[in-house]
């Protein structure tokens, strides 16, 4: 088995875990920023080029045994939609979505006690793989059940008042975050995770610098 996967069943296993993040790349970035979560109990089970047959994988194979989280919030699918000319072919967007609702009828079987929320992919440049993202997203609302698990689609805090790409908050290649963009993200986390008792760390990003960010309108 890779080392990181088991240096995380080793981590769930020796620790109290009340918070547990599950995608890829743009999750495992977290762990850069080690105090953002501080008093959280974060088991972070991001892992770069996952996709949704990845994390079932995992998840099948004890990432989330002898674990009982107050919550597990899930974000995965954007590496089903680069274009062709990548290492594989898109995969189409229900492909996708049957991929994620596997995910989440699998953590909720295994993890009874636990709420879930499901993340929409975030947005990246405009091109032919952002309208599959645009696709999936637009189903993923589908998988709420109103009770333990929850969709929260979290786009508007990455784009512009006029519904652009926000740049400064990416890196060259428009699809994974800076800085900048983690500290939104953190922004966006605070009252869903302060609702479950999980603090968020501003001093993770210096000061209160993460916490300067205005939140973005609703969209009507």
């Amino acid at each position: 088995m890779p080392r990181l996967y088991l240096e995380k069943l080793r981590e769930a296993k020796e620790g109290k875990i009340d918070f547990v993040m599950i995608g890829d790349s743009i999750t495992h970035s977290w762990s850069k920023y080690p105090q953002a979560f501080l008093g959280s109990n974060l088991l972070n089970l991001g892992f770069p080029g996952d996709r949704t047959q990845n994390v079932l994988w995992r998840i099948r194979n004890g990432a989330l045994d002898a674990i009982s989280p107050k919550l597990v919030t899930l974000m995965i699918g954007t590496n089903h939609m680069h274009d062709a000319k990548a290492a594989y072919p898109p995969d189409e967007p229900n492909d996708i979505f049957s991929g994620i609702q596997a995910i989440v009828n699998e953590v909720a079987q295994r993890l009874p006690e636990s709420k879930v929320i499901i993340f929409s992919v975030f947005p990246r440049k405009p091109d032919t793989a952002n309208e599959r993202v645009k696709a999936v997203n637009a189903m993923l609302p589908q998988l709420a059940d109103g009770k333990r698990i929850e969709h929260r689609d979290l786009s508007r805090w990455f784009l512009s008042e006029k519904g652009q790409l926000n740049q400064a908050l990416y890196k060259s290649d428009l699809l994974h975050l800076n800085d900048r963009g983690y500290r939104a993200w953190a922004t966006a986390l605070q009252p869903l995770l302060e609702r479950h008792g999980l603090p968020v760390n501003p001093k993770a990003f210096g000061g209160n610098e993460s916490f300067r960010f205005q939140a973005p309108k609703p969209t009507e």
